[in-house]
């Protein structure tokens, strides 16, 4: 697909963002992958049914795995978009201290064009990164400047919040990412822990007794971030609750509010059930 747009936007599949948007922005993807029982599957909707994927996660005889693209692919993938007529690509990645991909990207972008190629940490998860690519890929269209993108991205990454009610914790005590004593307790004493996305790391911010109360505090989060531009309601194999959620926030949800289910690289680490949210506050134009 060849394109007359002189800067082009890529990412990597941790943004979430659906395809029939990625089409409408002309933001090229390169997938992670996901380690399951012995096979490396692309985390690119189509490898990989999400549903499925969910439904079966607790049956697997072992805790899934992800990974990063190569740098070979990293590589591959950029020729390819420079190849369609792009003059420059800005690259927005999942964040570096919580995976390898942003390093295999920069190891790609070093063996291709180095000098036409800028990357970015957006320092968030699913959609909390595809706001950033959203926002990115609507001006490059308007064939906007480099500077004028990255700093809308700045802006964008400063304006976001991410947060999400965990159903439980196994998940991520299998991953590595809580002990199993604490695990052990929150499943003990059936705490629902709610979550915050925030410069690169994820922090436990509050836990509730019920999934009620829970489910309170992340519309009080939510609520905190009014006025929105834009609102993404988050989910593990948990539509149902999704939809509950974005019924109870029409108040203050913008018309073009998503509901996305996550994309299994993370899924893996969370479990089936959550529910969040990824807001993006109107002050991000001042």
């Amino acid at each position: 697909m060849a394109s007359n747009q002189p800067i082009r936007i890529t990412a990597d599949s941790v943004g979430d963002l659906p395809p029939p948007l990625l089409a409408a922005l002309g933001v090229r993807v390169i997938p992670t992958y996901i380690h399951i029982e012995g096979k490396s599957i692309a985390d690119d909707g189509k490898a990989l049914d999400r549903r499925a994927f969910y439904q079966q996660l607790p049956t697997f005889s072992a805790q899934p795995t992800t990974a990063a693209p190569s740098p070979g692919d990293a590589a591959r993938f950029y020729r390819s978009v420079l190849q369609e007529g792009a003059q420059h690509i800005i690259s927005i990645h999942v964040p570096q201290k919580l995976s390898g991909v942003l390093n295999a990207m920069r190891l790609g972008a070093e063996a291709t064009a180095p000098d036409k190629i800028t990357l970015i940490d957006s320092q968030q998860l699913s959609f909390g990164m595809g706001l950033q690519v959203w926002v990115a890929a609507e001006l490059a269209q308007q064939n906007k400047t480099r500077r004028e993108i990255l700093q809308a991205i700045e802006q964008v990454r400063r304006h976001t919040r991410v947060y999400a009610v965990i159903e439980t914790l196994e998940y991520l005590r299998r991953s590595g990412r809580v002990n199993a004593l604490v695990a052990s307790m929150g499943s003990l004493l059936k705490i629902k822990p709610i979550i915050q996305v925030h410069e690169g790391e994820i922090a436990s911010i509050a836990r509730q007794r019920t999934r009620a109360r829970a489910q309170a505090k992340l519309r009080e989060l939510t609520q905190a971030q009014a006025p929105l531009e834009r609102l993404a309601i988050l989910h593990t194999a948990n539509p149902a609750g999704a939809a509950e959620f974005l019924d109870s926030m029409r108040a203050i949800a913008p018309a073009d509010t998503l509901i996305i289910e996550l994309t299994p690289t993370i899924g893996a680490h969370v479990g089936p059930g959550a529910v969040g949210v990824a807001t993006l506050n109107t002050n991000w134009r001042r």
